[in-house]
């Protein structure tokens, strides 16, 4: 896979905003084009991973967790944490989530 985008967002909006209600609704660990194998994921992440942390400590700030890892352990599929591809595909499903919800609560 080759990433042109210059942010994860603009990257969000090629690749799947057509899916966006189905993951905003369904999570983005249900099969989606681009993000379905951690080869993948692993690739995205590393292209944006300043952008997808810096939303994360954002996000932790935001919602009163002492850091990201306090936030992280309460994700839906925290479970998944053997090692740091599976991070990276985790912030990387927390990403699209959280840009989904964005795109269909219209922010």
């Amino acid at each position: 896979m080759i990433i042109r985008s210059k942010s994860f967002t603009n990257w969000f909006k090629a690749n799947l905003h057509e899916y966006a209600e189905d993951i905003a609704l369904h999570g983005a660990d249900g099969g989606f084009p681009y993000i379905t194998y951690t080869s993948d994921t692993v690739k995205i992440f590393d292209k944006f991973a300043d952008e997808i942390w810096d939303m994360a400590v954002e996000d932790a700030e935001d919602t009163g967790y002492k850091n990201v890892a306090a936030m992280i352990a309460e994700f839906g599929r925290s479970d998944m944490l053997d090692d740091f591809d599976s991070f990276k595909n985790l912030m990387v499903w927390y990403a699209c989530e959280k840009f989904a919800h964005q795109l269909i609560d219209g922010k």
